[in-house]
């Protein structure tokens, strides 16, 4: 469930467009490029105002409904101002941020509230997934990338037997304010569960801004508030994962957060059979099964129960999210086959 590419419109230029697409293609870790805002009568009472911009690596979308439309610009001006704020905070592609230094440096003093909560929500879905859920598998990640970008294979399994050993959320160390790593060459990786809690942000801000109709939608992680404004709610659509043109299924939400995991897009190797999605105890890609997208009430929740499901496959998977109250889960294991709680909300 991705982000459509924004339409072209008079005032952003097909060079401008092309330069965006092809930021995100090359997987680069942007922060803050704006796209046009665009605004227009709903109904007599509201104005839909819809603004975009690149972060995360990924195009975020947001739009309200609101009886001024200056009101709405100026809202989600400050939510995007939030959200780039954080992801500074949390990127691991910069090593002046604070992952990039606990990465860097193996300690971390007098870190911001925000990062630590991150960081203790992490360790807690890594108790509760029995290490499903583990951000330390960021040493795999990279083991990965360097062995396809240098040999175009898979690494050796001495090498992966080497570099599991820095795999293990048993080896951060946290205090009220700070984290340390308790072996040498451990690193971490926020993106499994940061970029919901990011856009649950944005939207407190938006909601304290008296901004009653409200959705984000960063590549594939949504939130949404108070329904589309007239009485209607969000209708969210779930990308086929083999036909981006296509949905495999649509769900309406009034308010809640909808984020998928899925195989097919991103991947270590030229010919996609090694997917991103890492098993923290074997260091191999996850068993693979085409999507798995949740419903629940907060978007850091949905985003880290998607990517631990995953992880687990399909059965493990469907059976631990029925665990969580308010959480719903499609899983869609093949072309023929996909699983859906009792309670998904299908329009």
């Amino acid at each position: 469930m991705k982000q459509p590419l924004p339409k072209m419109t008079k005032q952003m230029s097909r060079r401008a467009f092309l330069s965006l697409t092809g930021a995100l293609s090359l997987g680069v870790a942007t922060v803050g490029i704006p796209l046009p805002t665009e605004a227009v009568q709903f109904n007599r009472t509201l104005y839909k105002v819809s603004k975009s911009q690149l972060g995360m690596g990924t195009f975020i979308n947001m739009i309200a409904f609101h009886p001024s439309k200056g009101e709405a610009e100026e809202a989600m001006g400050r939510a995007f101002d939030e959200i780039n704020r954080l992801t500074s905070l949390m990127t691991r592609f910069q090593s002046t941020s604070y992952i990039g230094h606990l990465n860097t440096t193996g300690s971390l003093k007098r870190a911001p509230s925000e990062v630590m909560e991150v960081l203790r929500s992490s360790l807690r879905y890594h108790t509760i997934s029995q290490g499903a859920f583990d951000i330390t598998v960021m040493p795999i990640v990279d083991l990965y990338q360097h062995s396809f970008q240098a040999n175009n294979a898979p690494p050796s399994p001495q090498a992966l037997k080497e570099t599991m050993d820095r795999v293990g959320s048993q080896y951060l160390k946290m205090t009220k304010d700070s984290v340390s790593f308790a072996r040498s060459g451990v690193e971490v990786t926020l993106d499994g569960i940061a970029k919901g809690y990011i856009i649950e942000r944005a939207m407190d801000l938006l909601r304290q801004q008296n901004i009653q109709h409200a959705l984000i939608n960063a590549g594939g992680d949504i939130v949404v508030h108070g329904g589309k404004g007239g009485g209607k709610p969000w209708s969210i659509g779930i990308q086929d994962p083999w036909n981006r043109k296509r949905y495999v299924d649509v769900v309406t939400l009034n308010s809640g957060a909808i984020a998928t995991s899925g195989n097919y897009e991103v991947f270590f190797d030229r010919e996609k059979l090694f997917h991103h999605l890492i098993l923290p105890n074997k260091g191999t890609p996850a068993p693979s099964i085409a999507s798995v997208s949740i419903q629940a009430a907060n978007a850091m929740e949905a985003d880290a129960l998607a990517t631990t499901a995953y992880v687990m496959g399909p059965d493990k998977g469907y059976q631990f999210i029925k665990q969580f109250r308010g959480v719903e889960g499609l899983i869609i294991k093949n072309r023929k086959h996909k699983i859906l709680s009792s309670g998904w909300k299908r329009s």
